[in-house]
């Protein structure tokens, strides 16, 4: 005999209703209890609690593979757990739908489990799902179900198994979801939490939801783990960190307190701080010194800013300290290198003044001499000058001998008498003004292509004395060309050239070549046109010279300089 019962249609699925729609599938069980045998229910509920330990167990597998792939899963990365790598997706067999055989391959299920339920021969699916539509990377939550994708039927009826469905919620507990009667598109959970049916519209389907959000992962330290976890609060240890193997840090690291080690420092093999005390520095060994030689830094430079010092009483060392010792210290002006000992190097600077032409014994050695602002330096046992110094207008001995001044500058020994090199080489500027007539000064337009005379001279137009360039000045006239015009003719006038100071104007002179006057009259001259000149050859009357073909003269162009 076989009992009817209607399930009455959801209006809502909140859940108190669910609640009811699970209590409604323990009633069919009982109601169908009513035509099933004792001993058949009871292999029917204890079939159903087995499934749904299986179902459980598979859950928590699932699970575990989430939480250790979940950056991967956001992602969309390939998973590679115990030798075992899916593509990402979610197809069979991808990291979004792993199979059973995945699972246990990489240890999340024990070996032996069967991927097919015993009570319908389904097929345990695993389907995971990014949500919120359309996120990405961290900010997704991984959810989904392990379900079987066969629904449950009574035997030999098309009809929902009551006594199997609620067993297996029963088993698997509150993450237990299933199609009720009426509502096949959606898995539903007692909460009435839904999931979209992955075998579509059909009631009777059986799962269990797995996975879990992103806020609870990120609870979390992760391995490998691409997001930043946020891990903002204080991490305190009650006791000492104790690290016994090596420790690696890609990035900076900031240390605010003390670094105690009993091993050497080692930075890039370039910077190493030994137990012993030393330190080697640019890539050099602690330990490359001399014999005898303790040592405490070995580098190739050592840069300071303010002083430095080497001395066996470093607490009260002062410039009268006794004992041995080297300083390096400065002023606003200079540096000073001062030592207790000897220097010993191949050029050296001594302390004290030398008299010109006494003995030495240090060949090479310099030092100051007693005799003026100038050095002498020891040279075949005798302090050699190294530069005369004089006053100028004192006599000298050797004429085109040098010497320098007691403000340095340069003498210059000529007719016995010390001379200003000044005097001899003024430096001019063309235009510019001058004191001694006829006296040369020079100038150097580009450093290295020589000097350029000047002479110093009275304009011819006025204006005092002024410095000229010797090749402007050897005459006013300087020649540009020359052309043969006749009567008419426009000459262009040449571009004459100036420096700084100066004029140049362009002059023309004609000379007559062929010509001949009907009233014995001979006018040469040009009109100014301002960029040219109009020549004329005229007679007495102002008419043009005549000759055969036609009467020319000779135009010669100058540049005119003052």
């Amino acid at each position: 005999m076989r009992n009817s019962i209607t399930f009455p249609r959801w209006r809502r699925q909140g859940g108190f209703a669910l609640l009811g729609v699970m209590l409604s599938l323990v009633i069919i069980s009982l109601v169908s209890a009513a035509a099933i045998r004792a001993g058949e229910l009871k292999a029917q509920l204890t079939a159903g609690s087995l499934q749904g330990d299986i179902l459980k167990l598979i859950r928590t597998g699932v699970n575990d593979y989430t939480m250790e792939n979940y950056p991967a899963l956001q992602l969309d990365q390939p998973v590679n757990v115990n030798g075992v790598t899916l593509a990402p997706g979610a197809s069979d067999g991808q990291s979004l739908s792993p199979s059973i055989e995945n699972l246990i391959a990489m240890g999340k299920l024990s070996a032996g489990t069967r991927p097919i339920a015993q009570l319908n021969g389904g097929r345990y699916r695993v389907q995971l799902t990014k949500i919120p539509t359309g996120c990405a990377g961290t900010a997704c939550n991984v959810t989904g179900v392990v379900y079987i994708d066969q629904p449950l039927r009574r035997p030999g009826s098309t009809d929902i198994s009551g006594v199997h469905i609620g067993a297996i919620i029963g088993a698997v507990g509150g993450d237990a979801m299933f199609t009720p009667p009426g509502s096949g598109a959606n898995l539903v959970a007692v909460n009435g939490a839904t999931l979209p049916n992955p075998l579509g519209n059909i009631e009777g389907v059986v799962g269990a939801h797995v996975g879990f959000g992103a806020s609870a992962f990120g609870r979390f330290l992760i391995v490998n783990d691409p997001r930043d976890p946020f891990f903002q609060g204080n991490l305190t240890l009650r006791q000492n960190l104790s690290i016994g193997g090596r420790s690696t840090f890609a990035g900076p690291v900031t240390v605010n307190n003390t670094i105690d080690t009993t091993g050497t420092v080692n930075v890039n093999n370039c910077i190493k701080l030994q137990p012993d005390g030393r330190g080697g520095f640019s890539c050099l060994d602690p330990n490359d010194l001399p014999t005898g030689w303790a040592g405490g830094v070995r580098a190739k430079d050592v840069v300071a800013s303010g002083s430095m010092l080497n001395t066996d009483t470093p607490g009260g060392w002062s410039l009268a300290s006794g004992g041995k010792w080297t300083a390096i210290t400065q002023d606003a002006a200079e540096a000073v290198v001062q030592t207790s000992g000897r220097i010993a190097a191949n050029r050296i600077i001594p302390t004290g003044m030398y008299a010109p032409g006494s003995a030495c014994s240090e060949p090479g050695a310099v030092g100051r001499s007693s005799t003026g602002p100038t050095g002498v330096m020891c040279s075949s046992s005798i302090w050699t000058p190294l530069a005369t110094v004089a006053s100028a207008g004192g006599s000298c001995p050797v004429n085109g001998q040098g010497a320098v001044d007691g403000n340095g500058l340069q003498l210059y020994c000529f007719n016995g008498v010390w001379n200003l090199m000044f005097d001899f080489l003024p430096p001019a500027n063309p235009g510019g003004p001058c004191n001694t007539e006829g006296a040369l000064g020079y100038v150097i337009p580009v450093i290295g292509a020589g000097a350029q005379a000047n002479v110093c001279r009275s304009n011819p137009t006025g204006g005092g004395l002024r410095w000229f360039r010797i090749q402007d000045v050897t005459t006013h006239l300087t020649f540009v060309t020359a052309y043969e015009v006749q009567h008419g003719a426009v000459v262009a006038k040449p571009s004459c050239t100036a420096a700084t100071g100066q004029t140049s104007t362009p002059i023309p002179m004609l000379l007559p070549k062929v010509e001949s006057s009907s009233d014995g009259g001979f006018a040469r001259f040009t009109i100014d046109q301002g960029g040219s000149w109009l020549v004329q050859l005229t007679n007495g009357t102002g008419g043009a010279l005549a000759a055969s073909p036609a009467a020319s003269a000779i135009l010669q162009i100058y540049c005119n300089v003052l």
